[in-house]
This record gives structure tokens, C-alpha cells and sequence, in this order.
């Protein structure tokens, strides 16, 4: 496994480095994991501090935590601890995922874009300026497994294709801690 410890604007000392490896081993033989790639990354925010963590475990699993505080030592702690967390939770999804997907694991190709938001003074027009554009792929997964990659990558919305009806399918991180699922129907009257 490959593992990249990285700072954003700061020098990450050697000791620093040599913890952030050391733990992110540790949880590897814990959970009997064997990722693809690992990544740490330490910013600085303002007073605090901010420790990144991405490990993709290959099959389009990735998992990722993150914390501020006011120490870098601090921050990988509590980051692995909810990098932990999310592990254990889905554990037993995880290994049933790979040994279900092993015969077949459909993806299909897509774009998506990163758009920046103009402050009022700078709209000329009523378009954002779109700043980036990017192959990936979306997956074909039950509502279960979206959710569980949901969660394990921290993010907000899941795009995904139903394998139940073979239809696109959204899960996301509603405000009141929630997940919603959002599944078209094709008896909706308009």
C-alpha cells in the first residue's frame, strides 16, 4: 500500500509523518485491510489545525474522515478515531460487498463538474463559470450499499444506479442528520 502524508501550506515534520504511518498501519492490521492507496493530509485553518484521511480499499470503496483541532497530533487521533468508527460500523457490509461483487461490478462512465459561484458584483450573465470537468463513473448498487458509501466517504449526495430497477437513484445527508433517497417513479403523475 502506498501511503502519501502530505501538508497544505505547512512542513510536516518527520515525527509527525512517522506517527501518521504507524496508525494508519495499525488500523489496516486491525480491520484486516488491504487498501490500494492511503492518504494524510495536515492544513491549517485559521487557529486550527486539520488532519485529512482517504484510504481507497479498490471496488470503488473509499473511506474518509477528517478533524480539526488545535494540534496536529491531536487531529490525527481524533480523525482516526472516526475513521475507525465508520469501519466498524460497516464491517461485516464491507466483506459481504466483496465477495458478492467479485463476479461483476458495473459502472457506468460519466462527467461531473465543479462550478464556481460568482459574487454578485462579478455576474455578467445568469451562468456559473464551470471550472473543472471530470471523468467518473457511477455505480451500480443496491440502496444498502449506496448509503454505506455514503457514509464511509463523508460525503453529502451519492449518485448511484439501482440494481434493483436499473434506474438512477440519489442518497443524501439531509440537515437533520437523516438520510434521504430519492428514486424515480414511473407511474408519478405530473
Amino acid at each position: 500500500m502506498q501511503t502519501q502524508i502530505t501538508g497544505k501550506k505547512i512542513e510536516v515534520s518527520e515525527a509527525l509523518r512517522r506517527q501518521s504511518e504507524e496508525k494508519v498501519q495499525d488500523v489496516c492490521r486491525k480491520y484486516d485491510l488491504n487498501p490500494l492507496e492511503c492518504s494524510v493530509t495536515f492544513s491549517r485553518n485559521g487557529p486550527l489545525m486539520r488532519c485529512d484521511i482517504e484510504m481507497h480499499l479498490g471496488r470503488g470503496v473509499y473511506v474518509r474522515a477528517y478533524q480539526d483541532t488545535e494540534d496536529a497530533y491531536i487531529s490525527l487521533e481524533q480523525g482516526i478515531e472516526t475513521f475507525e468508527k465508520r469501519l466498524r460500523r460497516y464491517k461485516k457490509k464491507l466483506i459481504d460487498h466483496y465477495k458478492k461483487r467479485d463476479v461483476v461490478y458495473d459502472k457506468a462512465p460519466a462527467f461531473q463538474y465543479v462550478i464556481n459561484a460568482q459574487s454578485d458584483k462579478e455576474v455578467v450573465e445568469d451562468h456559473p463559470l464551470v471550472i473543472a470537468e471530470v471523468k467518473t463513473e457511477i455505480p451500480s448498487l443496491t440502496v444498502s450499499e449506496a448509503v454505506m458509501h455514503l457514509d464511509l466517504a463523508d460525503a453529502q449526495a451519492m449518485l448511484f444506479n439501482n440494481v434493483a430497477h436499473d434506474q438512477l437513484n440519489v442518497v443524501y445527508r439531509r440537515t437533520d442528520g437523516n438520510i434521504g433517497w430519492i428514486s424515480p417513479s414511473k407511474n408519478s403523475e405530473t
